[in-house]
């Protein structure tokens, strides 16, 4: 008997693994599986008339079941042609007001499309259930406390007598809970023992990621795809609104001198926010880099944002001349900002506070930004006079009155600007807690604008008075714009502002703000996409020579070596064309191969500091004899631009040509543009015009020198083209391409090579 085994099966009825081209047919393009759909749709099926007339009879019953075949298969077309491209409600919707539960539970969706819905449930036959509770609600609020107590309810010894006139006294059942909370602020503080959360969470928590960073809950990114509705929002037609309260202010108050010596001691030399009229007078914003006290510029903490207080002539300040400088720094520097701003302070006899959760602030980002803070805070306000780097004191009343139908029954008062007299309410204590003890709460504000008939009962509502501060500044980090002072993208730079506001008033100001049209929820990476876009750092991530850009890197570190270990004891790998490899050690990038080949920094003892934006564009324009002498182990932060196709990883290496090769890639591009070639060859012409450019790789030729490393890249929408952000060895980029610079900016030839990867690409830097 023949095996099943052994038994050959017939050609036909083997099953090929791929789809194989038959010989017999020719090959066909594949029509998409839609519009296959919809020709099937209006496909009719119909029978020919010639089986009812045989041998010149008619056959009445073979007619009939024709016709009655051809009506049948029209009402199917039909049927099937209505419902080809027909959608669900919730599918009808825009992505923005997308819930998954919609699909099942009408009640989930909007009302416009809710009575759709529930009729396609209906023909569907599906049933919504509710959510059966299988237990007594009130015996789930009970805490082990209680249920402690009520255990030990009949042995009445344990339980201690109350006292005559005491709280205890309340007629209160022991098995009762109440239905309300104590406490306000201490209704989520268990929440909360090892991150805080900004005054904007519980809304953000519902339609974002969040993730922990430097001791706060914050917003990572929209559960939504947005990507490129990010770009679009923040270049095109819209705008971005992103909670910044995390940024930690600081308030110096002293005697102009006294403050101008404090902040000389952690500023720069001759730093504008000591010398500059417009700074000084209250007028603008001053972004720069905080350095340790006398350090500068080998000791870089983090970058800070400056601005005086104007002189206000009516407060009690004037008379004894005291001024109020700001500081607001990145909560990843803090710890080291604090110290430093408060010894400075208490050697120069000024007063140092910290307005941490006090002061928030909200940042927008796109073109229709002016006319969204029109409608959030004043109609009347002017924003046109605000030029780049301004500052604006102001007041405005509660938003929740004029958003939505409430604008054309209350109108707003008539502008009212005096900047002298609202210059020092948002950094008063008294002045705030003003505004926040006048703050109603939503219900008490709806029951008195619905009892109002025309808007009297709404306008006492309105008694309070928000102290806020405008400032208008370039897209990207604060104090990281590039070493020509503008960035090196053309993305509008002139619609990026911040609004500093009281803690408890950041929320109702964010709820209106985000019911308006054309504003977008915006976290940490959308903020990181921006700053890429731009070609400008952001901090800590693009500074990896300072304190908290070393914490930053250990961490990404960890993760990504924490990802490889997770890969390599997985039993099925995932397929990936890419090497699972990285440049990242346990101790950070290996600057050892770049600035001392024989030796190894660690990150708890590093060899290298950060050059600062401010002393790049300083520096590089100086002659190498006015250079300090640490500066050979200096490393700053560059952005670069791959010509021709690829793309660009994290971690990937950047290396730099000599003086011979670099002069030669202008030409050789101009030849390659004027023949027609790719771009993607250059690198093989240049191979053939310099015997020395030969492989690459640590022990590569002296035509290249490994200058640096990748921080992140991605595809940049503005430029079309792979763009990234790279810390670059002052040593290798100023000495090795002393001609290749231009006039107004710091920059030169490189090459790129992804780790794991052999291939080589030719790229462009700018330092930022």
């Amino acid at each position: 008997m023949e095996s099943l085994a052994t038994r050959a099966v017939p050609s036909q009825a083997r099953k090929r693994k791929f789809h194989e081209a038959s010989p017999a047919k020719p090959t066909r393009v594949p029509i998409d599986p839609k519009r296959r759909k919809r020709q099937d749709a209006r496909e009719i099926s119909a029978q020919t008339a010639e089986s009812a007339f045989r041998d010149g009879q008619f056959d009445p019953v073979s007619f009939v079941n024709s016709r009655e075949y051809e009506i049948r298969s029209l009402l199917r077309s039909m049927n099937s042609s209505k419902n080809a491209q027909r959608k669900r409600a919730f599918q009808s919707l825009p992505r923005e007001l997308r819930r998954r539960t919609a699909a099942h539970n009408p009640s989930r969706a909007p009302k416009r499309v809710r009575e759709t819905a529930r009729k396609e449930l209906t023909e569907d036959n599906t049933t919504v259930r509710k959510k059966r509770r299988d237990y007594c609600p009130s015996a789930r609020r009970l805490n082990a406390n209680q249920l402690r107590i009520l255990s030990l309810r009949n042995n009445n010894s344990m339980i201690p007598k109350a006292v005559p006139g005491s709280r205890q006294t309340a007629t209160r059942g022991l098995g009762r809970t109440r239905s309300y909370i104590g406490s306000k602020s201490s209704r989520y503080r268990k929440r909360q023992r090892h991150k805080t959360w900004l005054p904007t969470h519980i809304w953000c928590a519902k339609r974002a990621r969040m993730v922990l960073k430097w001791g706060f809950s914050l917003v990572e990114t929209p559960n939504l795809k947005c990507y490129r509705p990010t770009y679009r929002a923040a270049t095109r037609d819209a705008c971005i609104a992103i909670d910044t309260s995390y940024y930690a202010t600081i308030l110096l108050v002293g005697r102009e001198r006294d403050l101008k010596k404090s902040l000389a001691k952690f500023l720069p030399p001759l730093d504008l926010a000591v010398v500059g009229r417009s700074v000084v007078s209250g007028e603008s914003v001053r972004s720069t880099w905080m350095y340790e006290e006398g350090e500068w510029p080998d000791k870089p903490l983090a970058p800070i944002q400056i601005f005086w207080c104007p002189i206000n002539s009516v407060d009690e300040m004037k008379e004894q001349g005291l001024r109020n400088v700001v500081l607001r720094v990145h909560p990843a520097s803090w710890d080291d900002a604090w110290k430093v701003a408060a010894a400075s302070a208490a050697a120069s006899a000024c007063v140092c506070k910290n307005l941490r959760f006090e002061v928030g602030s909200i940042e927008l980002i796109g073109p229709r930004t002016a006319d969204i803070l029109r409608a959030l805070l004043n109609p009347n306000l002017d924003l046109d006079g605000i030029l780049v780097d301004g500052v604006k004191h102001n007041s405005a009343r509660d938003p929740r009155l004029s958003s939505f139908h409430l604008r054309t029954t209350i109108p707003y008062p008539p502008s009212q600007e005096n900047t002298t007299n609202q210059a020092e309410s948002l950094f008063s204590a008294n002045c705030r807690t003003a505004s926040v003890k006048a703050q109603v709460s939503q219900k008490t504000l709806n029951s008195r604008i619905s009892k109002s008939v025309s808007g009297e009962a709404a306008k006492s509502a309105a008694a309070a008075r928000i102290p806020f501060v405008l400032m208008r500044e370039i897209l990207g980090v604060l104090g990281t714009q590039s070493s020509s002072g503008r960035p090196h993208s053309e993305i509008p730079l002139s619609h990026r502002w911040s609004i500093l506001l009281p803690w408890k008033w950041v929320r109702p100001f964010w709820l209106v703000l985000m019911r308006m049209p054309g504003v977008r929820l915006g976290g940490l990476k959308e903020l990181e996409q921006l700053t890429l876009e731009s070609g400008v750092g952001y901090f800590p991530t693009d500074f990896p020579s300072t304190s908290a850009g070393r914490a930053e890197a250990l961490e990404r570190t960890q993760a990504q070596l924490n990802q490889l270990e997770r890969r390599s004891t997985m039993k099925t790998k995932p397929s990936s064309k890419k090497s699972e490899s990285t440049t990242l050690s346990k101790g950070g990038y290996p600057w050892g191969e770049v600035l001392d080949a024989g030796r190894h920094f660690t990150c708890e003892e590093p060899g290298f500091w950060q050059l600062t934006p401010d002393s790049v564009r300083l520096f590089w324009k100086s002659p190498r004899s006015m250079l300090p002498t640490s500066i050979s182990s200096g490393i700053f932060t560059a952005h670069i631009r791959l010509y021709g196709r690829g793309n660009i990883d994290s971690n990937a290496f950047v290396y730099t040509f000599s003086g011979e090769a670099a002069r030669l890639v202008p030409r050789v591009l101009l030849q390659h543009a004027r023949d027609g070639n790719p771009i993607d060859n250059v690198l093989e012409t240049l191979d053939g015009e310099n015997g020395q450019l030969n492989g690459i790789g640590h022990n590569s030729a002296p035509a290249y020198s490994l200058a640096g490393f990748v921080i992140r890249g991605n595809f940049g929408f503005r430029q079309a083209r792979p763009v990234a952000i790279a810390a670059l060895a002052w040593a290798r980029t100023h000495e090795s391409e002393p001609s290749v610079h231009q006039e107004d900016c710091f920059g030169g030839w490189c090459i790129l090579q992804n780790t794991g990867s052999g291939i080589r690409r030719l790229a462009q830097w700018n330092a930022v």
